[in-house]
């Protein structure tokens, strides 16, 4: 009995001395670190995994302190509120990477720039309400994308051009607006035969509620029918505290009648605006 305790006593210390060894700059708490071997054509493949959730992380893990064989990486559940340009530069091999439940509000083009094997991507219940085109650029190998539970109401036309491999669409919000500004969505699923997920449906306009986007018809997105406001929001909240001298980037969206994204040199911009006579 003493021998067998032993042999998992010993097991299991040098299970923990080979996940140290697979991430050996990586000293952070809260991260985990596992690796396994698969067979790969005449030569074993080392697939390591990082999994830093629920650590308070403010911003993203210095690439440069993972393993070039990284193929998962979890941030999920933590306070990340940017994605600065290059945030995963280096990790070519990354085929997951889990960014859900953070305060993300911005994301830079180039954030996600140099993973050309990346296959899943969850975004979803952040704080984005503005996306551009130029965030995908790259991401030739994405088949999955969740960007549910955010604030934007609308997407701007073209913006998954990069995205030639994506099967899978996830863009619920609590302010989904099914209107004109949509229908190049619904048009562009359909002809690359992407699924939108069955839980993606209309929050406005109110003829439209609880219905799946995937299952309208063009000439039910219509920017016809009266105006609804439901929702005006303004991130950071009127709350924010600050001090003299410091500076405040801040981002306001409203759903219906349009989504206002500032742009880096302040510039406003306007996504699902319609023309009221």
């Amino acid at each position: 009995m003493k021998l067998l305790l032993w042999v998992h006593l010993i097991a299991g210390l040098y299970g923990g001395t080979a996940g140290n060894r697979s991430c050996p700059d990586l000293i952070i708490d809260s991260c985990s670190c596992t690796s396994e071997r698969s067979k790969g054509p005449g030569r074993q493949i080392i697939r390591i995994k990082v999994a830093c959730s629920h650590g308070e992380l403010l911003e993203t893990l210095q690439s440069s302190l993972l393993p070039n064989q990284t193929v998962t990486l979890i941030l999920s559940n933590n306070k990340i509120s940017l994605l600065k340009n290059g945030s995963f530069f280096g990790l070519r091999s990354l085929e997951r990477l889990d960014l859900k439940n953070n305060l993300i509000s911005n994301i830079e083009p180039g954030a996600l720039y140099g993973l050309p094997e990346l296959k899943r991507l969850d975004l979803s219940n952040n704080r984005i309400g503005c996306l551009s085109p130029e965030i995908f650029t790259g991401l030739t190998s994405l088949t999955k994308l969740n960007l549910s539970g955010n604030i934007f109401s609308t997407l701007p036309l073209g913006l998954f051009i990069e995205l030639s491999a994506l099967k899978v669409l996830h863009f619920s919000t609590e302010s989904l607006m099914c209107d004109c500004n949509l229908r190049w969505l619904l048009q562009w699923a359909r002809n690359s035969s992407v699924r939108i997920a069955d839980e993606t449906v209309c929050v406005y306009p109110s003829a439209l509620q609880g219905r799946p986007f995937k299952t309208l018809k063009e000439n039910q997105l219509s920017c016809d029918g009266p105006l609804e406001l439901p929702l005006f929001q303004m991130i950071p909240s009127r709350q924010q505290v600050v001090f003299h001298g410091d500076r405040l980037p801040f981002m306001c969206t409203a759903t219906e009648n349009g989504t206002i994204c500032l742009d880096k040199d302040g510039t406003a911009l306007l996504l699902g605006v319609r023309e009221i006579e």
